[in-house]
C-alpha cells in the first residue's frame, strides 16, 4: 500500500490511491496489519463500502473496531489518497 496513515497497537492501517470501478465509482483499498508469531494477522477492505475482503488473525471484535476506525478517520485517508493523485498529476 502506498499511504501510512497510523500505528496503533502494533496495528498498522496502510491504503491506496483513489481508485475507480469500472462503472466510475472511487473507492480506496483499505489494509490492516499486527505481526504475530507466525508472520501477521491482515484485513484488507475498501472504502467508502468498508466490506471485508480478506482476513486472518483479527476477531470479529476486532475486526468491527478496525473498520469502526477506518469510517471514522475516512475524510483524512481520502484527502491524503486525493493529495497523492494531485502531486502524480502535477508532475506528469
Amino acid at each position: 500500500m502506498k499511504h501510512f496513515f497510523s500505528e496503533i497497537d502494533e496495528v498498522t492501517l496502510t491504503f491506496s490511491d483513489v481508485r475507480t470501478t469500472r462503472d466510475g465509482m472511487e473507492y480506496l483499498r483499505i489494509y490492516f496489519e499486527r505481526p504475530n508469531s507466525n508472520g501477521f494477522d491482515f484485513l484488507e477492505s475498501t472504502l467508502p463500502a468498508l466490506s471485508v475482503i480478506k482476513s486472518a488473525g483479527f476477531t470479529k471484535a476486532e475486526t468491527a473496531r478496525l473498520l469502526n476506525y477506518a469510517r471514522t478517520n475516512s475524510f483524512l485517508l481520502w484527502d491524503i489518497a486525493r493529495e497523492g493523485d494531485d502531486e502524480l498529476a502535477a508532475s506528469v
